[in-house]
């Protein structure tokens, strides 16, 4: 089967300029765990996930800490949005892109998921604009 095939025609985007408070209500607003970055001509330029927006907000604790146990209070948590929020997507985004196209398989696209950790994946033109993503549920429903 091809990415063609099941891919969701979801095309809730960022710009780089983006903020971090409307890239957040963005993601909450589209039920997505990322979104993708596109430029001026609609090229996926990076992703922005709920990882590295915890990142942004815990930047060096995610790789050091083992428990949740030692994470800053909530407090210390919304002073640190705050203090971001304005801050463009640019910024945390990730800039090396996994992206498929239309043309490829749902083992290709299963491959990728599993190798990188990914619970969804851009699909791209010739051009590498966007044209929708695959979730892993959308994946496994049509398995």
């Amino acid at each position: 089967m091809k990415v063609r095939d099941f891919l969701r025609r979801e095309l809730t985007s960022l710009e780089r300029s983006t903020t971090v408070s409307q890239a957040i209500k963005l993601l909450e607003n589209s039920g997505l765990s990322s979104l993708p970055v596109v430029d001026e001509e609609g090229k996926v330029v990076g992703v922005l996930s709920e990882r590295d927006l915890i990142r942004a907000l815990l930047p060096g604790y995610m790789d050091m800490l083992h428990s949740a146990s030692f994470l800053p209070s909530l407090d210390q948590l919304a002073r640190r949005l705050r203090e971001i929020g304005d801050q463009p997507t640019e910024r945390y985004m990730t800039k090396e892109v996994v992206a498929v196209t239309p043309d490829d398989s749902d083992l290709h696209v299963a491959d990728l998921m599993l190798r990188k950790g990914l619970k969804q994946i851009p699909v791209v033109d010739a051009q590498g604009r966007l044209i929708g993503v695959v979730r892993r549920i959308d994946l496994l429903s049509r398995l």
